[in-house]
């Protein structure tokens, strides 16, 4: 993912390395928060920064993608239904891995807009 501040490029991250700072909206707006030093040099949250942005990249929503199918189906339970698994298991899994990459192949996927928690076996 890139960052913008008032539109202009400032860091980026990778969803899938540890350095990543936030991975819920809730946590990005604490990323946000501005602090200034008070009369005695202590820092006093005084708002936040409404002006950053986020561009999410396809690397990052294929890696939640994959975390979201490995979630519900490990490569183990994947292996198992394809092997043994009846037809109609066959099936909800197929289309629950349909979704989420059509979730990921999509136009601009947002992960925290809900659609990707939204998709279910």
């Amino acid at each position: 993912m890139k960052l913008y501040y008032d539109g202009v490029y400032a860091s980026d991250y990778k969803w899938s390395s540890n350095s990543m700072p936030f991975r819920t909206p809730a946590e990005f707006a604490t990323f946000n928060e501005v602090h200034e030093p008070d009369e005695n040099g202590d820092y006093q949250l005084v708002g936040s920064d409404t002006n950053v942005t986020i561009e999410w990249e396809k690397e990052d929503t294929d890696s939640m993608a994959s975390e979201k199918i490995l979630k519900e189906y490990p490569e183990w339970k994947q292996l198992n239904v394809i092997r043994n698994g009846s037809d109609a298991d066959k099936a909800k899994m197929q289309t629950f891995i349909e979704a989420v990459r059509t979730w990921a192949n999509s136009t601009n996927p947002d992960p925290w807009d809900g659609t990707l928690d939204s998709i279910t076996p």
